[in-house]
């Protein structure tokens, strides 16, 4: 019985690891897609998914967390965030894309200082919460009975929007001209404009779409518990542990990694609390040491 018990909490806690994990893919698509066309490391990527996650709170706050209102929250809070991006893209972003990787930590580390500053003159520093709507509330037996431990609901929703976003993005960038473009300006972005295709305009969509991801990410998210000013650091730092362990610029990478983060963590929640983030580094350790370009990335000469 006791084997019983231990063996459903793994279980739950692996499921659980897979929720996260859903989470952590929204963001590191949009940092892998980002990257992956524009050979931009955004460090700022963290701070979009915090402006997400308080927008979506906001917006439940004033129109209430509803079975209609939730994806209404879900789809603005994205939009907004998508916009935000936009605006820096064309004031900024722009301007650094054939910089150096040092350079464009150093302006997306600023932008970090800036929102964070900002959003803590909108809403202070105390965490916020939501909730979940009605539909998503309450959890499922998967194992055993009533007396069996529940499994949210709100995280096998998480699981099946990361899912359709990995479709989404797979079918965008392998089955339509825009996705062979996009893949044709990471390559050779000057060939690609004499062809007749507005590069500026293609990366400026790509940033808007990486930057609705993040925004999405935040807005699900903030659903899982509280949200506070640390969030963007802590998301950020899981962020590129994914894109690093996938491969950089690699989509199937980042799925695979988000899996593999975010079940080890939940995993070391069980075996050492206090340090359960020190075994994810621990696996990106392991694993550049014995493939340095990421499961999926492709070596440089």
């Amino acid at each position: 019985m006791l084997l019983a018990t231990s063996g459903n909490a793994y279980a739950i806690q692996v499921l659980s690891g897979l929720g996260s994990a859903a989470v952590l893919f929204l963001v590191a698509s949009g940092l892998t897609l980002i990257f992956g066309a524009l050979r931009v490391v955004n460090f700022a990527h963290g701070s979009l998914y915090m402006i997400g996650a308080y927008l979506s709170i906001t917006l439940a706050g004033k129109i209430g967390l509803g079975n209609y209102t939730f994806f209404a929250t879900l789809a603005v809070a994205s939009v907004i965030v998508a916009l935000l991006g936009l605006v820096g893209e064309v004031l900024v972003f722009r301007r650094i894309y054939q910089r150096t990787v040092l350079t464009q930590l150093i302006v997306t580390f600023a932008f970090v200082l800036i929102i964070g500053g900002a959003m803590r003159q909108i809403y202070g520093t105390e965490a916020r919460l939501t909730g979940t709507p009605p539909f998503l509330a309450g959890g499922v037996h998967i194992f055993g009975g009533n007396g069996a431990p529940q499994f949210p609901v709100y995280q096998i929703f998480l699981i099946g929007l990361a899912l359709a976003v990995a479709l989404s993005l797979w079918a965008l960038l392998y089955k339509t001209d825009l996705g062979r473009n996009v893949r044709a300006a990471v390559s050779d972005p000057e060939l690609l404009a004499y062809s007749g295709v507005n590069v500026r305009l293609l990366f400026t969509g790509v940033f808007m779409l990486g930057c609705f991801f993040a925004g999405l990410a935040g807005a699900s998210g903030a659903g899982l518990g509280g949200v506070d000013l640390k969030i963007d650091v802590q998301v950020i730092l899981r962020a590129f542990v994914i894109v690093v362990i996938g491969g950089l610029g690699s989509l199937r990478g980042a799925l695979v990694a988000s899996i593999l983060v975010g079940v080890v963590e939940s995993l070391g929640i069980l075996w050492v609390p206090k340090a359960s983030l020190v075994i994810v580094f621990a696996v990106l350790v392991v694993v550049l040491a014995v493939r340095p370009q990421g499961l999926f990335g492709t070596r440089t000469v």
